[in-house]
């Protein structure tokens, strides 16, 4: 009797070590282009023991530039990756974040605090509220395979779709302000908030060197977006990682002022 005690709280000890264990996963997808955003960027700045998986693929864009040549087929690939993801992760949450991403603050127990009884949690593009497709939180489950099948479907046979995230809007209805979340999938989705901010996120309008730009307090991410080409990127990613430590510094030096 004994024994079979003693093996029985075994095994639930080794279940729930392994429960507890498990890391979340997250994926992303690049090209040559945007290696160097990779490997300088996004890798080094992630703050979360991520599981993390990241597909290579080739340069169908030869420019890397939003909605260049190439462009379309290149988010084409993506959908894969988010439908293999979601297949991978049934019942659990992952991430699908692009690689032009920094993170100033671990964000899965965030992430997993603001989930509740959603499906999807994903970054506003702009003050309009269209999502932005290039960071945002899922749960494997059938709703969102399927909303995500026929994103791809759209592409493959709508030459007018111009990426991954024109087709998510529409087949959620192009949401705005998130005034109106049905949908024919009942996913449930909302917006993450801008703390997990993007370039368009407060502006909606396009970035560059010197522009006068807000950029919230506190932010856990920076998705530089809403610029064109890998250089002016990455003069983005300086310039928000520049005023967030000027922050930081300013708080510390206040702190040992007192």
């Amino acid at each position: 009797m004994k024994t079979k005690k003693l093996i029985t709280f075994i095994l639930l000890f080794l279940i729930n070590s392994t429960i507890k264990t498990e890391k979340m996963k997250l994926y992303a997808i690049y090209t040559p282009s945007h290696a160097i955003l990779k490997d300088e960027w996004f890798l080094p700045s992630i703050q979360d023991d991520f599981d993390i998986v990241i597909k290579f693929h080739e340069q169908i864009c030869p420019s890397g530039i939003f909605m260049s040549s190439g462009w379309a087929q290149t988010t084409i690939k993506k959908i894969e990756l988010i439908i293999r993801a979601i297949e991978e992760n049934w019942g659990k949450i992952f991430i699908f974040s692009d690689v032009d991403i920094q993170f100033f603050a671990p964000i899965q127990n965030k992430i997993e605090q603001l989930m509740g009884d959603n499906d999807m949690l994903i970054q506003r593009d702009n003050p309009k509220g269209t999502l932005c497709t290039g960071f945002f939180a899922c749960r494997g489950n059938e709703k969102n395979l399927q909303l995500w099948k026929n994103a791809y479907v759209l592409m493959l046979n709508n030459k007018k779709i111009r990426d991954d995230q024109e087709a998510l809007n529409i087949c959620l209805n192009n949401p705005r302000n998130g005034k109106d979340k049905k949908n024919k999938y009942n996913v449930i989705w909302d917006y993450l908030p801008v703390i997990f901010f993007g370039g368009g996120s407060l502006t909606g309008y396009g970035w560059s060197a010197g522009k006068n730009w807000p950029i919230p307090e506190n932010i856990v991410m920076h998705h530089a977006n809403f610029t064109k080409g890998v250089e002016n990127k990455i003069k983005q990613l300086k310039h928000v990682r520049d005023t967030v430590n000027a922050r930081q510094n300013s708080i510390r030096f206040l702190y040992y002022q007192q």
